[in-house]
């Protein structure tokens, strides 16, 4: 994998568990001096409850403790990030299945995919319809439960082409989303630290959230 297929938009990556330790410390340290002063301005006759003084530590060790909690939970998110970024650049030349209903070829191809049903319907077809809104193709898959099914098209030549799925119900029609099995070309790494994106072929950019299935080699 060449470096150019990975895109890192920010050079600068900071854990923050460095400043949540120095904020504890200086917390605790500041804490300590008002306790010593406190006892030294006491009045001898009427000293200042030891039980109260056991509360104020007790109190100090909480807030030491949160304050720890919150530096681990730091460290432990820039561990997940670094290991999701690491997985993601692996992904560059594999096929995943995406939700697309445009689709740019640069060359004839087969076009495999799959349909997800949220509910069943009495009729469910495939159309695929090229840039002067023509069906270039179309699949019948009849009467479906809720799922997914799979499918595989004809070639399609080189051109944009809209998928759209739709599902009859009686009187009632909705459309669908396929998702159609490609292959990543480039991972971008945002500096604004947002959600990984992959640049998938004929499709665009998409987060990698979007991602429905990670299927691998192509075939």
């Amino acid at each position: 994998m060449s470096v150019s297929q990975v895109d890192n938009g920010s050079t600068n990556t900071s854990t923050g568990s460095g400043v949540a330790s120095n904020s504890a410390g200086a917390l605790q340290t500041e804490f300590l001096q008002l306790m010593v002063a406190q006892i030294n301005n006491q009045d001898p006759l009427n000293p200042i409850d030891g039980t109260e003084y056991v509360s104020q530590l007790a109190q100090m060790s909480t807030v030491e403790g949160i304050q720890n909690m919150m530096s681990l939970q730091s460290q432990s998110n820039t561990l997940l990030d670094t290991q999701q970024v690491l997985q993601s650049t692996q992904l560059v030349g594999k096929q995943v299945s995406v939700p697309a209903s445009n689709l740019s070829l640069d060359k004839e191809e087969a076009i495999t995919g799959k349909v997800r049903l949220p509910e069943s319907g009495e009729s469910v077809t495939l159309k695929v319809t090229d840039v002067n809104g023509k069906v270039v193709q179309e699949r019948d898959f009849g009467q479906q439960a809720a799922g997914d099914i799979p499918f595989e098209l004809d070639t399609l030549p080189e051109g944009i082409y809209k998928f759209e799925v739709v599902v009859k119900n009686g009187d009632v029609s909705q459309s669908y989303t396929p998702y159609l099995n490609r292959q990543v070309e480039k991972v971008s790494i945002p500096a604004n630290g947002g959600d990984i994106q992959l640049q998938v072929a004929g499709v665009g950019s998409m987060s990698l959230f979007s991602v429905s299935e990670f299927l691998g080699e192509p075939a």
